[in-house]
């Protein structure tokens, strides 16, 4: 018996030092990795700051950097995966703050990612999830290749056999959890030292990702979200149902929705667009970006109405019919879409992904807290799929008609009732100044062009306002919602197409607090 415990308690002590190893070494990884990189940009911020230069100079200084870290840092991020993935996926959207030469190679962290299961071990756990002795016990077909993979798991098409449906199986790679939960934990160090103004995020943070290591969890907030998205959104808009049944802690079975992202599919119609016209979308974009640092947000949407729309869908109803059952058998018989709108329109995209999640944020209090542009879709009808439910944030009343306040009062200008919802909201800072706070709600929760933050990009504008007035703790519930009207932002300036959340959202804001307040 003796010997046994002994066994026992080495063979415990072995597992926990590897783990402890294993730890250790992403820690010295990511900050052997990153550490030095930050460091240089920010001495070069700091040489910016104390010798005279010319903005030429400047901009050579910072090209510079971003064609010697870039690579750098994208294989960085895929090699420690896990929560740096997440985060290389917030910062590829940033177009106001990284250069294009980091958006274009971050981009690969939206579905790009080395997967790390072959497809017998993605069978294996397909396998042992959900019970069955085969894949082919439930699947007519299943690809051993992935059609994505990002941070924590991949994605393989399958046929049903039990009706013949195309679906998507999403699958958790192995040790996915644990590597997050110390990945945080890093992470929140490493803030300590380079970015001590994002220090206070982390616990809101850590509670919604641990919720996306259980997929049988997703797949019944997708089903809630295509609930309650369908019924006023459904003609813009496709949430896909997941098969509850087919379901398990690591395996998530769901429609399989065709098409290509989002982003992707504008930009290929604007770059044949920008080839008809004599220009390449390279300039274009830049055109767009040098028009609306001068002149502001573009105007919002304003094209066929919503009974058009409405009526497209109606139209198109018997259309879907049948692609998917004569024309499916015999492709050349397919018929087309009715289109009274252009289905690539970036500000009628905008309108829509304002509206949802503006309805989610502040009606229905069943957000999405991770809108990022990888997880869209454009259809072939012109709708947009919305991906990926696993980090769901639930509002109570009292939380919703709180963020309807602060819109109300960004859209009124009125900084005295947002510092007073900053008391009632526990947020605390050094000096509790009113115009910081208006600053900081007005990046968190409407807009953050360069009008905004004083020529500075948003980090920097960040950088100094926490120095005007160092906060301490914010109102953990704020960090989704934030979350999100920084991340559909994000995909406006993908688009060319900048938004004010605020405005977007103050319809909603209006109606809870006439009716719910």
């Amino acid at each position: 018996m003796g010997s046994r415990l002994r066994l026992l308690a080495a063979g415990t002590a072995l597992l926990f030092n590897r783990r402890q190893r294993r730890r250790l070494n992403r820690t010295l990884r990511l900050w052997s990795g990153m550490g030095p990189i930050i460091t240089h940009y920010r001495l070069v911020e700091l040489k910016h700051k104390t010798i005279p230069m010319s903005e030429d100079a400047k901009s050579a200084d910072w090209k510079a950097l971003d064609d010697k870290y870039a690579d750098i840092v994208l294989q960085n991020f895929k090699d420690l995966r896990g929560f740096y993935i997440k985060v290389g996926q917030m910062m590829a959207h940033r177009s106001d703050v990284l250069s294009p030469v980091y958006i274009e190679k971050l981009r690969e962290l939206e579905d790009k990612v080395p997967a790390l299961m072959d497809g017998e071990q993605a069978r294996k756990v397909v396998r042992e999830s959900l019970g069955i002795e085969k894949v082919e016990d439930v699947f007519l077909e299943f690809s051993d290749t992935p059609i994505g993979s990002a941070s924590i798991g991949q994605v393989h098409k399958a046929i049903l056999k039990s009706n013949g449906k195309p679906v998507a199986v999403k699958i958790q790679s192995p040790g996915a959890e644990a590597l997050f939960r110390n990945d945080l934990s890093t992470a929140r160090n490493f803030c300590k030292i380079f970015a001590p103004e994002q220090c206070i995020i982390f616990d809101e943070i850590e509670k919604q990702f641990v919720n996306e290591f259980d997929y049988a969890v997703e797949a019944e907030n997708l089903n809630i979200m295509h609930r309650n998205m369908t019924p006023k959104f459904g003609n813009r808009i496709v949430v896909p149902r997941a098969y509850p049944d087919l379901c398990a802690r690591k395996v998530l079975t769901m429609e399989f929705l065709k098409g290509v992202k989002l982003v992707d599919g504008v930009r290929n119609v604007g770059r044949e667009w920008c080839e008809r016209n004599g220009t390449t979308l390279e300039k274009f974009e830049n055109e767009m970006r040098e028009k609306y640092a001068r002149e502001g947000l573009p105007p919002a949407y304003d094209g066929p109405s919503e009974f058009a729309i409405d009526f497209d869908a109606i139209v198109n109803t018997p259309v879907v019919l049948y692609n998917w059952t004569l024309g499916a058998v015999i492709p050349s018989w397919r018929m087309p879409y009715r289109k009274s709108f252009i289905p690539l329109n970036s500000a009628r995209i905008m309108a829509t992904l304002t509206k949802v999640h503006g309805h989610q944020v502040l009606v229905d209090g069943f957000l999405n807290g991770d809108p990022h542009p990888g997880n869209f879709l454009l259809l072939e009808d012109g709708r947009l799929g919305m991906l990926d439910m696993g980090q769901i944030k639930v509002l109570t009343k009292e939380e919703r008609v709180f963020v309807a306040r602060i819109v109300k009062a960004l859209c009124d200008k009125d900084k005295d009732e947002l510092k007073r919802m900053a008391e009632l909201g526990a947020y605390k800072s050094k000096y509790m100044d009113k115009e910081v706070i208006f600053k900081m709600c007005t990046i968190g929760f409407d807009q953050d062009g360069r009008d905004v933050t004083e020529g500075l990009n948003l980090q920097q504008f960040v950088d100094k306002c926490f120095r005007e007035d160092p906060w301490e703790k914010t109102m953990d519930m704020l960090i989704m919602p934030c979350r999100v009207s920084l991340l559909i932002r994000g995909v406006g300036l993908m688009i060319n197409h900048p938004v004010s959340i605020a405005k977007a959202w103050k319809p909603f804001a209006d109606q809870v607090l006439k009716y719910e307040a």
